[in-house]
């Protein structure tokens, strides 16, 4: 079982400057292959003020030199939102700084601030991913190509590298509705749940994702990003997640996340904290995140945190807490 850690929890303060964050981030990651930790995401907003969102791939890019074993994955890019040969060749550059440990995880994006600033709108999303999708792949070939789309001409265009991954670093498609979870399982290497969704409508969605492997008889990993409130005790534990709880469930429900062919999302803000997070004492958050694995076969996890401490010193504790006391209980 591999589980990941959400960058964007280290670096999100306005009460500090945000580059002494990073390089505190950049020191908690520098422990985090130690502690038994697979990789860390990083996930990516338009001007989303007062939140704090910096660009995955350079914050990423920064984090190489700390996380050596690590994985380095969007968590996620929204792609129909980029000019896909630029996004073909940044994926190219931090595959080769990070020696071949980048994964690109991406998905439609749902607000329409950040759609109509790009020049595309919700319509328009499947089209644009699915067609940039295409481009990418054979632009990361290293064949010279000309194409022809709905949304990007390109004529006789080469890049000068090619990713150090063959053909091209793991795509994770994000997922949230029946139909994402086919997609996923159709074009990409992994399918993305959560982490607003409800524990069942991640069985749901990752019985959709089995049935469409066995469809096109190939093999798949499933993600899923999860919130975690960590304690001693379960009362503890509850009690410090339950205000982080409400700030995201409004944020996001100001950003009309919700949309029509979703699983619920949760935004209202009125769901019990058991129903979507991963909650309690260490023997019960190891307990949930198994019962993940071993029911709906979700293979990684990608923590995002309740109930992460201010300080630093309190943070690495928080870490070895996870790492002492859950990671060791989890499926090999």
């Amino acid at each position: 079982m591999d589980v990941g850690l959400y960058l964007k929890d280290f670096v999100d303060s306005r009460d500090r400057p945000t580059y002494e964050q990073v390089e505190d981030a950049a020191d908690i990651l520098a422990r985090a292959r130690s502690w038994g930790f697979m990789g860390v995401y990083a996930p990516q907003h338009w001007v989303a003020h007062p939140n704090i969102w910096l660009e995955p791939i350079p914050l990423l890019a920064r984090m190489v030199p700390a996380t050596e074993g690590l994985k380095l994955i969007t968590g996620i890019i929204l792609l129909p939102m980029h000019n896909p040969v630029h996004l073909a060749e940044q994926v190219i550059s931090i595959d080769h700084i990070s020696n071949g440990r980048f994964v690109l995880g991406v998905g439609l994006g749902y607000r329409e601030t950040e759609l109509e600033a790009t020049g595309t709108n919700r319509r328009e999303r499947v089209a644009r991913f699915e067609e940039s999708l295409k481009l990418m792949r054979m632009l990361w070939s290293g064949e010279e190509i000309s194409f022809e789309g709905d949304f990007w001409q390109v004529h006789d265009a080469k890049v000068a590298i090619t990713p150090v991954q063959k053909p091209h670093p793991p795509i994770w498609i994000a997922a949230q509705s029946r139909r994402a979870t086919r997609r996923a399982a159709i074009t990409a290497d992994a399918c993305l749940l959560g982490p607003q969704q409800g524990w069942k409508d991640i069985s749901h969605l990752a019985q959709v994702y089995k049935e469409a492997l066995a469809e096109e008889g190939k093999n798949g990993l499933l993600g899923a990003n999860r919130t975690i409130a960590i304690a001693r005790d379960r009362e503890t534990a509850f009690r410090e997640a339950r205000e982080a709880a409400e700030k995201k469930a409004g944020m996001y429900g100001g950003w009309n996340m919700q949309e029509r062919g979703s699983v619920d999302l949760g935004l209202s803000g009125d769901r019990d904290l058991a129903d979507w997070a991963i909650a309690g004492s260490p023997q019960e958050c190891a307990e949930q995140i198994t019962r993940a694995h071993d029911e709906d076969g979700v293979g990684y996890i990608g923590l995002g945190f309740l109930n992460l401490p201010a300080e630093q010193a309190a943070r690495i504790e928080y870490l070895q807490l996870i790492s002492e006391e859950v990671l060791p209980l989890l499926p090999k």
